[in-house]
Formats: C-alpha cells, structure tokens, sequence
C-alpha cells in the first residue's frame, strides 16, 4: 500500500503554493518518507518561489474569497482536474485540511473513485459540508471560530485558529493517523 501526506489549506497567497515553515515542520515531523509527502499546498502547481509571510487581515480576506468562491461551479472546474491525480496517486493519502480545506475539498466535488482513498484529518475546520471520505476532525479550545463549524469534534485540544500545527497534541493525532493509514 503506498502512502501520500498532503495540505489543502486557504490561500493566503494565491500566487504561491509554497508552504509555510509550520506546515514543513509538521510534514518532517510525521513517520513518512520524502516520496511520501507533497511539498506544495492547493492546487499543487510547482511554488513560484519561497513561502512569504502574508498579513492576518491579507490572509483572512483572501481565504474568506476561497471559501466564498469554492461555492461557484467555476471552482470546481478550475481545480479539480488539477487535483485529482495529486489525491489519487497513492492507495491512501491523508488530507489535511486546515480552517476552509475541508470546504474546498467538498466543493471540488470529485467523484467517488477520486475520493475512495482519501482519509482528511481536518484542523480548525469551516465547512458547511466535506465529501464522502474517512473525516476525523480536531478543533482547539480557545478556536472559536472551528468551534461553531464543529461542534462535535472528534478532538478537542489546546490551541487556536492559528495555532493548530504548533501543538504537541495535533502533531501526535497526525502521526496516528499516518500509522493508521499504513
């Protein structure tokens, strides 16, 4: 069986997918191989350059456009071609899907055969919805934001909306989840 370990996350940067300092530091913390990891977040076009740190109110309006934008037909037209093979390339993959990944990845709408694989291990999640797919949701204490979307979640931990990949506690759910999947 072979694994793959992925971000679907908001775009703070739409013009880039590199991923963040935390996000790496998670990925190198999990029990996977480099053949194992994705190293780019949604869509998963090649980085146009290194990761930059975005402003709070920069990245919570691009991501609210995401969330908003996702909902169109359009979306799912744009990105799920691009999308499907990255999820389907392996026999299992785990998503995981911070703040409004979970409502992307739902409206993305792919098929069951795109979706069959897929575990998403959703932290801080704001979604309306998710796909028919293995759901293990984590939402921290203080994140009142997940909190409202997620009210009955299958972790509850210590941390914030911002703080989710920081933490002790969600590092070690993800690593359970990769064990699981192997």
């Amino acid at each position: 069986m072979s694994l793959l370990v992925c971000f679907l996350t908001g775009r703070s940067d739409p013009a880039n997918t590199a991923l963040s300092p935390a996000q790496l530091a998670l990925l190198d913390a999990l029990p996977v191989g480099a053949g194992e990891r994705i190293d780019v977040n949604f869509p998963y076009a090649a980085a146009s350059g290194p990761w930059r740190r975005t402003p709070l109110a920069v990245a919570s309006v691009r991501n609210g456009r995401d969330y908003l934008g996702s909902r169109r037909p359009g979306f799912a037209r744009r990105y799920a071609a691009e999308v499907r093979p990255v999820l389907a390339a392996a026999d299992r993959t785990l998503v995981l899907a911070g703040s409004c990944g979970l409502e992307l990845l739902a409206n993305l709408r792919l098929d069951r055969h795109a979706l069959a694989g897929l575990h998403v291990l959703a932290f801080g999640p704001v979604a309306r919805s998710h796909p028919p797919v293995s759901l293990e949701t984590v939402v921290g204490r203080t994140d009142l934001l997940a909190r409202r979307w997620a009210p009955r979640a299958d972790h509850v931990i210590g941390a914030g909306h911002l703080d989710y990949l920081a933490s002790p506690e969600f590092r070690a759910i993800a690593a359970r989840a990769v064990e699981r999947l192997r």
